[in-house]
């Protein structure tokens, strides 16, 4: 992920809470239901994207292995 200044024909704009967020339009299918949080931390701060996939899954009996 960068974060880039300028939107291209092959971008798309989405405005949420008043923040654009701005994505290749190939990524769209990915991205379709995730979130997007800025995080901080003693180490810096950053971009979290979870995506609905990586929402899903089987908790802890497989060990966060599946």
């Amino acid at each position: 992920m960068t974060l880039d200044e300028s939107k291209t024909d092959e971008d798309i704009l989405d405005v949420v809470h008043g923040v654009s967020l701005i994505a290749d339009k190939k990524l769209t299918t990915h991205l379709e239901g995730a979130t997007v949080d800025y995080i901080e931390s003693p180490n810096g701060g950053g971009f979290q994207i979870r995506t609905a996939k990586s929402n899903e899954g089987c908790g802890d009996s497989c060990g966060g292995s599946c």
